[in-house]
């Protein structure tokens, strides 16, 4: 019996050996780890800048829309009228300023072309009469007053004379410099406004900028949208990220740049990571220890490498697992 006995303590050593060696290469055995997360879109909304009725609106929620596309568009009555009113104005300011620059009519000019002949008619007249009666009173045949009123006509004849031509070199000159460079003043501030009122016309119709998928609109055409508003969403190309979350413990097998497998009922794709969160998404409100920091979750996220339109199965919102 003791011989039976001590011959069985080599079985069981072997035994307890051989279950110590499973134990451990159980224990270092990698697993497979999977992570849950979900899918998540970065959508574009497109607002609108101005407040105003929709009058175009040709989408639907799946089509497919270029940056250079009109996503929408709003009424402009009234900005068309703002755009031709500075537009009138602008050829106002440039009448003035050429007017200006070149001075007086021809219209102008020849009524005081007219008004110059007659003064030198007068002119000559009153020479004439001059010399006439200084002469006559000389010679003793007429009143010295005679000759003072006919000095005096002919000294009043030269100086309208001298106003009228005084009157032409202004009129040909144009207007002072001052009002040269206001005229060119109002032009640029003519200019600006209309510029200005173009924008504003143009901001009625608004562009894509983005390249993507309709993913929903908002309103219909006939509406009335408030400045700011979206109107369309769009996922862009390539815009469809995985957000997963991994336990602290094995937070530190996880890096920028790294691969992984993403999972779904019907599709498997690759995904990049392109964040880790840098804080926990759960805290338990107890001071840490090893049970507490299994509850300590990050949020991490990795963008789709195959975003093509055959790969798009991974809709926003769907529950997938991303595995290593």
């Amino acid at each position: 019996m003791n011989k039976h006995n001590f011959c069985s303590w080599p079985n069981i050593i072997l035994c307890l050996l051989f279950a110590s060696v499973l134990m451990s290469c159980n224990k270092n055995t990698p697993e497979t780890t999977k992570f849950t997360g979900y899918v998540e879109a970065q959508l574009i909304y497109i607002a609108a800048p101005q407040s105003g009725w929709l009058t175009i609106m040709n989408w639907q929620a799946g089509d497919k829309i270029n940056s250079s596309d009109i996503a929408f568009q709003l009424d402009d009555t009234f900005q068309l009228a703002v755009v031709n009113q500075a537009k009138a104005k602008l050829e106002q300011a440039k009448a003035l300023e050429l007017d200006g620059i070149t001075g007086a009519r021809e219209q102008e000019l020849a009524v005081l072309e007219a008004q110059r002949k007659q003064a030198q008619v007068s002119v000559d007249f009153a020479a004439s009469e001059k010399d006439r009666w200084n002469e006559l009173v000389k010679q003793g045949l007429a009143p010295a007053s005679k000759a003072t009123q006919v000095n005096l006509d002919y000294e009043a004849s030269m100086a309208k004379l001298q106003t009228t031509i005084a009157n032409i070199q202004v009129a040909k000159l144009g207007v002072r410099n001052q009002i040269t460079q206001s005229a060119k003043a109002n032009q640029q501030a003519a200019v600006a406004n209309l510029e200005q009122a173009q924008w504003q016309l143009s901001q009625r119709k608004v562009l894509s900028h983005v390249e993507g998928v309709i993913e929903e609109v908002f309103y219909r055409k006939g509406e009335f949208i408030n400045t700011g508003n979206p109107v369309v969403a769009v996922l862009p190309n390539g815009a469809l990220i995985v957000r997963f979350f991994v336990p602290q413990a094995q937070l530190s097998t996880i890096r920028l740049g790294d691969e992984v497998f993403v999972h779904s009922d019907s599709d498997e794709t690759k995904a990049k990571i392109i964040h880790i969160s840098r804080t926990a998404e759960f805290t338990p409100p107890i001071i840490y220890d090893e049970k507490s920091r299994k509850k300590l979750m990050f949020l991490v996220e990795a963008r789709l490498l195959d975003q093509t339109e055959s790969s798009l199965k991974l809709r926003p919102g769907l529950p997938v697992e991303v595995s290593r």
